[in-house]
């Protein structure tokens, strides 16, 4: 591991899998497997320092060698879930997912999930600590840090749930990078309603949370 490099520690479990039947609890599972791999794919970059590991049946923990894209990992493992497991408002399939932050002591080659180090301990804690309805939080080394993006996930939740579906989808192909013109020739519909979706899934303000939590993860990893 290098000395004094933050990573990020995504800890997460599936909400509602026990409305799933076999077939569909593992096509959970590959869909979250690929979220990691749609995030190397956006950024055109191998960001994800081990493979997803799942356990206990439906947890699963990723490490990202770059923190500042945990956020947006977080959003696309949840957008994905969203737009094929979205039953209705009152049966919707989500993660519940805790980002730790910090330094990495060790780290075994083949299972990553047996590492051990600050970003560790900051994150599979955290999850258990969650509140029932609490999907997102995040535990760094710096409190304000803490305090800001844990009130701004909360307001993100609440704009989750809320979510159609196509809106996630959509919320999905836009965080990989397609603008909206592109989108709407992958799903064969026209720009307008694209348009539309996003603009009621607030895309907006997620992408300005998104910046946000890139640049100050950013700026705090290089101040020390």
């Amino acid at each position: 591991m290098e000395t004094n490099k933050f990573y990020a520690v995504l800890t997460g479990d599936v909400v509602g899998s026990s409305m799933l039947d076999m077939g569909q609890r593992n096509r959970l599972l590959l869909l979250i497997k690929s979220s990691f791999n749609q995030v190397n794919e956006t950024l055109k970059s191998n960001i994800v320092y081990s493979p997803l590991e799942i356990f206990r049946g439906d947890s699963f923990q990723g490490v990202l060698s770059k923190p500042e894209y945990a956020f947006l990992t977080s959003l696309i493992i949840r957008a994905n879930i969203c737009s094929e497991f979205k039953l209705n408002r009152h049966k919707a399939i989500d993660a519940r997912i805790a980002i730790g932050i910090g330094t990495i002591d060790f780290f075994p080659s083949e299972k990553g999930g047996e590492g051990d180090g600050e970003a560790y301990r900051n994150s599979g804690p955290l999850l258990d600590k969650m509140k029932k309805n609490q999907r997102l939080t995040i535990k760094t080394p710096w409190e304000k840090i803490n305090n800001e993006f844990n009130t701004a996930f909360a307001l993100f939740d609440a704009i989750i749930f809320k979510w159609t579906g196509k809106q996630a989808e959509a919320i999905s192909l836009k965080f990989s990078g397609l603008n909206q013109e592109q989108i709407a020739n992958r799903l064969n519909i026209k720009q307008s309603s694209i348009n539309e979706r996003l603009e009621n899934a607030g895309s907006e303000a997620i992408y300005s949370l998104e910046q946000q939590f890139n640049e100050k993860i950013i700026y705090r990893a290089a101040t020390l």
